[in-house]
């Protein structure tokens, strides 16, 4: 290891912690499938279900911006106060949120407050991903606990989801998505308290970079064209779907047309740029096995079957699919920022293995932590 680079202690609570700070981050995205009757009882705001949907899309376009400015904030504070900082941003604009007086002024207030949640998502997976990658005899245990329980981590958001969609049918109509939303600003501030106490100190940025020599970084042109297509789609699925007689459809599509369509193409691209080679039949399935095969997609499948057995309504799957596209959405952007951190493998030095790549170096002599 380069003199450059600080090993953290490994946290027996880091698993715990990372899961309720996925669950406690993911609240604003995945709450706001509950808010339908709300919004439409809201006096003055007259929105339509399409229009609601548009409101509550809004966020994906933050996400995608935090989590493009998640390395780059890394590098220029340390990760540990870059997470910090993100909890803090995503928990103020939450609470603002809850006394928004206008409908585009909730739409613009979602919108910042995913920027925190994009920069967070990444950062707070990349830490357990160090701690898996870091099998030291001393540690060795908690490391090997680490590296498996990274995929239970992720089941954080569909808890979220579960939780909101119980927590959302015991308030009352009206004014219950003020009331939800000043919530999950309650939640944050417990989590940046958890945050402040628990997260590792003195570590380095080197689960953020690159695994692979040919790896790049999102282009510009790529994420502006993504954050167009969001728009684009979501306009789009708002003015398309008003003809159909289903409410809660013509909500749902509306606040999720966009983000299927830019988790398909984010994590697709980010696949490809990992192994550029790679035939596109092999990229095709690799992006489907991706988005498939998580603890998510294992957890809403069970509950929306096992909902529909015991005949609840449309509405409730409904709910637990955009929680499953939100977890995709957010899976998308962090291999597409930051690849390692959810491929949480043991980084093997060039003197074990003769044909394996050097440990990267840390981000550059200025990362702090």
């Amino acid at each position: 290891m380069s003199s450059g680079t600080v090993t953290p202690p490994v946290s027996r609570g880091l698993v715990p912690l990372a899961t309720l700070l996925v669950t406690t981050q993911s609240y604003q995205i995945v709450v706001f499938p509950n808010f339908l009757h709300s919004l439409l009882a809201e006096p003055g705001w007259h929105l339509s279900p399409g229009g609601a949907g548009l409101v509550g899309s809004t966020v994906f376009l933050g996400i995608l911006a935090g989590a493009v400015a998640a390395v780059p904030l890394a590098r220029l504070l340390g990760r540990r106060r870059a997470t910090l900082a993100s909890i803090l941003w995503l928990t103020s604009w939450s609470g603002a949120g809850a006394l928004a007086a206008a409908p585009w002024q909730l739409g613009l207030l979602r919108m910042i407050a995913g920027i925190g949640m994009g920069v967070a998502f990444p950062l707070i997976l990349s830490f357990l991903h160090d701690a898996a990658g870091r099998a030291t005899r001393a540690r060795g245990d908690v490391a090997a606990r680490a590296k498996g329980m990274l995929p239970f981590v992720l089941v954080g958001m569909p808890i979220a989801g579960i939780i909101t969609q119980n927590v959302a049918g015991a308030l009352p109509v009206q004014d219950g998505w003020r009331l939800l939303t000043a919530m999950g600003a309650g939640l944050g501030i417990a989590a940046l308290a958890l945050s402040a106490l628990l997260l590792p100190r003195g570590s380095d940025t080197v689960g953020l970079a690159p695994d692979q020599a040919g790896q790049r970084e999102p282009s510009r042109r790529f994420i502006v064209g993504m954050g167009i297509g969001l728009l684009a789609v979501n306009l789009i699925a708002w003015s398309g779907l008003t003809g159909l007689r289903s409410a809660d459809l013509r909500f749902n599509t509306a606040l999720n047309a966009g983000a299927v369509v830019a988790l398909v193409a984010i994590s697709g691209v980010a696949i490809r740029r990992r192994k550029p080679r790679t035939p596109l039949r092999q990229t095709v399935c690799a992006t489907l096995v991706f988005l498939l095969f998580n603890p998510a997609t294992v957890v809403v499948t069970v509950v929306s079957a096992a909902c529909l057995l015991a005949g609840q309504s449309l509405a409730f799957v409904m709910t637990l699919v955009g929680v499953w596209i939100a977890d995709g959405y957010c899976r998308a952007l962090a291999i597409s920022v930051a690849p390692r951190v959810l491929y949480a493998l043991p980084h093997r030095a060039v003197k074990e293995t003769g044909d394996t790549a050097p440990v990267p170096q840390p981000l550059g002599p200025g990362t702090r932590e």
